[in-house]
């Protein structure tokens, strides 16, 4: 037994009372139910025919076809829906359609009276119509289309229409032919559907002529109206979405390509719309998805797989949306556009030089696309082709030099470039072009910066602010750029003003750590940079900035573990591996400081600090053997300094060589450093000299009394740390500099680069680090011969060796409390001492030590400048290893001067470290009466604590190899009464040697760039040489 439903039975009800109100003549009543019926149920198939029976008979005749046809297309068996729809085409004028209609139902078994009578109307209708073309002139013009003639097709149809004027075909055709060449096809396809109102395609192809001309409106009036008339009509719907799209009204263009696909699934060019458009709404995913189901349908189609690669892009599916591009590329690799995102999608992955290649077959293709030379321009640059990349962008501006996106492009360029009064110039234009962009302020103000322009760059970001005045990323910058320029309480309240639009902007609070860590406030620096990376945990930059706060505190294992989480978080951030490098330097790990320096060499292999920092870890280690070591130098040149050798300058130095000399001192440390204490001397001695000019070219930012006392005594002072190598270089050559020393070698702050350049016709390293520097510009290296005995080691060095009386002076602390009696006398047992820093301590020199340790069992180690905060537990173990128990080692960490000159008050004899013997720590325990005893080794790094001791004429605390040390030191140990002695006489004996004779070394100084000046006078390729002794002595007394 069957049931219905509520709802069907209340439908069939409202239906016989409709049919009801129809029949008694209330046709009002019997409109509003139908409908209603139709609304809730729009496939009801008599309430459809009857709604259009009704229209019919009160005239409607066009109103009624829609419902009429529904109702036989839901119930094609039904005859009377047949015979209704064919009078209600004949009532609406439509003879040819009328005709089709009762011809196809007397076909499917409709014959009777009725439909015979309605035929017999029907051919009287059509009899009565203007003549139609015949199925071979249609066939000719049909053959035109399918062979892409189309003009031949255009000239065809007029010919058609002046025999058929009034075919809607010959119209129809004709529109077709007119939009497939480009032209104005409004006109035919409206006297199209001027001839058939009632065709949804003629609608639909108006709607598209509509469409192409711009008019949306219209265009989305034509498919509506086709849409009526065919609600299945999947093309309207697609196209409607279309329309939709080009007013920005996407949602509803997404339902309408939805109803679209509902329709017909397999409609590709849907769902690659639909693709299209879900991606302008930021739905990625859903694009992709839309992207695959076109391409599933149309697996070729170049555009498709090029779109698909976007949606991935933007997904981060790098390597997915690579394989897109590279199949859009190899379908149709002629397209510049195709080529381009390929380069794009390559420059995401990190593939720069791909990527370039990319760009070049687009411009190839293409070459003047503006985006294409845009991308081009960025790739020449970021692969190094700054030359290229500018005659790229000028080429650009060439084709459009309103362009201010091109001309900030421009000024990015030209700010790589380093040529900053350019790029500042090009901002400006670009901002004349559009005076309201932010952007274009902010890159000014950035090159502005950049130029030590901090004012004009804070106004910049000012006036940007005045237009963004939400924007927290422009107070952000603002503070940047006035931290820069020292104002700090400014740069604290720009920050704020930040936080106060964005309390959770990281950078922000990363920022202010950095701001508190210039000023040493270590705690409230830690602070924020912490709450940096509460709200961004992978915040590499905040973790690098806590790294180096902890370095301030000597805290090195929690500098080490926070530079470990910024490599951690950013595996590609340079600046993380080389102060994690440099810290585990500092702290004594060397092998794990050369692993970080290879690290950072890996994501960056031209970054020549980092290549320092790894030769200097290189020259720290044990196992670096002589030939090794120089060959990882030599790499170095190799590298940085090969391509530069070519543009070395033509020196117009006037060649005298009697004349008064320019000499140039280059050093990131003229200020409280160890360097400084070693030059200081000889260079208050050098400044009275009458033959020589002194400059100096500080590369560091670091202002303290002690720079003060540089500058003042310099008569040419020049801060130059804002320059680049090529800066300084054409700064030192236009200054004319006749001797250039460099005072770095390969430690911090070093601008080896700018002697690669070969600035100056003369130029030498000195005192900064304890080995070559490999570079061929650099002609000699200043030593003496104890640091550096002849015949011994030159083959280490690729400079001549010019050699002193002393390698340099030492200059005493004032803080240098007075010599104490030997703590022995009064202890009973002998005190060892270290003063060298972590990085020169390995095991194998505590085992060295351990041994003596042992032959004296009474004995003591004090051992200082240890890390803070650090629990020592490692050396303890390496004591504890080699039988010296922890009771027997007194640690102290890192302290000020005057504690740490008095903790030798403690110290009997000092023992060196090895293969890095000591150098400052040795001179200084030896003014305060301590004697080291030391290993010299077979580098400059092992030779400096022997060199020392040499000079003051103590070689017996000189050991030959480790057994010889154990024998010096029992022997010395038990001497009590010599060492004794040596105590009460040691600041004499420093005094009294050359490297306590500042005057000596100034004058060997001075005759040795002499003789250095004479030969490059004289064409004679660089030589080793000792100072003249003569000249030296002519020197004292001038």
């Amino acid at each position: 037994m069957s049931t219905q439903t509520p709802e069907a039975v209340n439908l069939d009800a409202e239906l016989q009372r409709a049919i009801e109100h129809h029949q008694a003549g209330r046709h009002a009543e019997a409109e509003a139910l139908y409908l209603a019926i139709v609304q809730a149920q729009p496939y009801h198939a008599i309430a459809n025919h009857n709604v259009g029976l009704l229209a019919g008979q009160l005239g409607f005749h066009d109103a009624a076809l829609p419902y009429l046809r529904t109702a036989l297309s839901v119930n094609p068996d039904e005859g009377q829906f047949w015979l209704s729809y064919a009078n209600g085409l004949l009532s609406a004028q439509q003879a040819l359609e009328g005709l089709e209609i009762i011809e196809s139902a007397i076909q499917r078994g409709l014959d009777n009276a009725e439909s015979q009578a309605l035929l017999t109307r029907a051919r009287a209708a059509v009899a009565q119509l203007p003549q139609i073309p015949t199925t071979e002139e249609k066939q000719h013009i049909v053959a035109l289309y399918q062979a892409g003639r189309y003009a031949e097709m255009e000239n065809a149809t007029h010919a058609l229409l002046a025999s058929y004027p009034e075919s809607d075909f010959a119209w129809s055709v004709l529109g077709t032919a007119l939009q497939l060449q480009g032209k104005d096809a409004l006109s035919a396809l409206q006297k199209t559907v001027e001839l058939t109102p009632y065709d949804a395609q003629a609608h639909g192809n108006l709607g598209n002529a509509w469409q192409a001309a711009g008019q949306y409106g219209q265009a989305m009036d034509c498919y509506l109206r086709a849409l009526e008339i065919e609600p299945d009509f999947a093309e309207a719907h697609g196209n409607l979405g279309s329309a939709l799209v080009a007013q920005g009204r996407l949602s509803e263009a997404i339902h309408a390509y939805g109803r679209a696909l509902a329709i017909n699934p397999a409609y590709a060019m849907a769902h690659f719309n639909l693709g299209n458009t879900l991606k302008s709404a930021g739905d990625f995913e859903g694009a992709a998805t839309s992207y695959r189901h076109a391409l599933a349908i149309m697996p070729d189609d170049a555009e498709l797989h090029a779109n698909l690669g976007h949606a991935l892009q933007a997904l981060e599916q790098l390597d997915a949306a690579l394989a897109s591009h590279e199949m859009a590329v190899r379908l149709d690799g002629a397209k510049a556009a195709f080529q381009n995102n390929l380069g794009l999608c390559l420059k995401a992955l990190k593939r720069p030089q791909d990527a370039l290649d990319a760009f070049q077959r687009a411009h190839a293709i293409e070459p003047q696309n503006l985006d294409v030379l845009t991308n081009l321009g960025s790739a020449l640059f970021t692969l190094g082709h700054k030359t290229e990349a500018l005659e790229t962008y000028q080429a650009l501006l060439e084709l459009d030099a309103d362009n201010a996106a091109s001309h900030n492009n421009l000024g990015l360029i030209l700010r790589g470039m380093e040529r900053l009064d350019d790029a500042i110039g090009a901002h400006r234009k670009a901002l004349a072009l559009d005076t309201s962009c932010s952007k274009t302020l902010q890159y000014l103000a950035e090159a502005l910066a950049a130029a030590r322009d901090f004012d004009g760059a804070a106004n910049c970001l000012r006036q940007a602010i005045v237009l963004q005045p939400e924007s927290a990323d422009l107070h952000n910058r603002l503070g940047i750029v006035l931290q820069q320029a020292k104002c700090y309480d400014e740069a604290l309240l720009a920050y704020g003003k930040a936080l106060e639009l964005e309390p959770e902007l990281a950078i922000t609070h990363n920022n202010i750590g950095s701001l508190h860590h210039e000023q040493k406030h270590c705690e409230v620096a830690l602070k924020h940079f912490r709450q940096a990376i509460a709200l961004d945990p992978g915040f590499a930059a905040a973790y690098i900035g806590m790294g180096l706060t902890y370095r301030l505190l000597h805290d090195y294992n929690a500098a080490i573990a926070a530079f470990r989480s910024a490599t951690r978080y950013d595996s590609d951030n340079l600046a993380a591996y080389v102060n994690l490098s440099t810290t585990l330097c500092d702290n004594g790990q060397l092998q794990d400081a050369v692993a970080s320096c290879r690290a950072a060499l890996s994501i960056d292999p031209h970054c020549a600090s980092v290549y320092s920092n790894l030769l200097f870890c290189l020259t720290h280690m044990g196992s670096s053997d002589p030939a090794s070591l120089f060959a990882e130098h030599q790499k170095f040149a190799d590298t940085f300094e090969v391509p530069l050798r070519a543009s070395w300058p033509q020196h117009q130095n006037d060649p005298d060589p009697e004349r008064i000399l320019n000499v140039g001192f280059v050093s990131a440390d003229f200020n409280n450093h160890a360097v400084a204490n070693f030059i200081l001397p000889i260079l208050l001695n050098l400044v009275q000299s009458k033959r020589v000019v002194l400059h100096a070219y500080y590369t560091s930012l670091l202002r303290d009394e002690q720079s003060k006392s540089f500058e003042a005594l310099f008569p040419h002072w020049h801060a130059v740390h804002h320059l680049s190598d090529a800066a300084l270089a054409a700064q030192i050559e236009s200054d004319g500099m006749d001797i250039l020393i460099d005072l770095s070698g390969h430690t911090g702050g070093n601008r080896l680069l700018a002697f690669a350049r070969k600035p100056a016709p003369v130029q030498a390293s000195w005192i900064g680090y304890p080995g070559t520097t490999s570079l061929q510009a650099m002609d000699y290296f200043l030593c003496d011969r104890f640091y550096l005995p002849p015949g011994a080691m030159e083959e280490q060095f690729s400079e001549a060796i010019a050699y002193l009386p002393a390698a340099a002076p030492f200059l005493p602390s004032a803080q240098s409390p007075a010599v104490n009696t030997l703590p022995a006398l009064q202890n009973g047992y002998i005190t060892f001492g270290s003063f060298n820093r972590p990085s020169k301590l390995s095991r194998e020199v505590i085992a060295n030590w351990a041994r003596l340790l042992r032959a004296l069992p009474d004995s003591r180690m004090l051992m200082a400048a240890m890390p803070n905060n650090s629990s020592y537990e490692t050396y303890i173990e390496w004591f504890a290893s080699e039988g010296v128990a922890r009771e027997r080692i007194d640690f102290y960490p890192r302290t000020t001067t005057a504690a740490y000159l008095a903790l030798h008050h403690k110290v009997d004899l000092c023992l060196d470290t090895f293969p890095y013997t000591g150098g400052t720590t040795t001179l200084h325990a030896l003014w305060m009466g301590v004697p080291t005893l030391t290993i010299p080794g077979n580098t400059l790094p092992g030779r400096v604590s022997a060199c020392a001791l040499s000079h003051m004429g103590l070689t017996a605390f000189v050991a030959q190899d480790i057994d010889d040390f154990l024998a010096k030191g029992v022997y010395i140990a038990n001497d009590i009464a010599l060492l004794s002695d040596i105590r009460s006489n040691l600041r004499q004996l420093v005094s009294n040697s050359p490297m306590g004779r500042p005057d000596i070394i100034a004058a060997g100084f001075e005759g040795a760039i002499r003789t250095m000046w004479r030969r490059w006078v004289a064409g004679q390729a660089a030589s080793s040489f000792e100072a003249p002794l003569e000249i030296t002595q002519t020197q004292e007394h001038a």
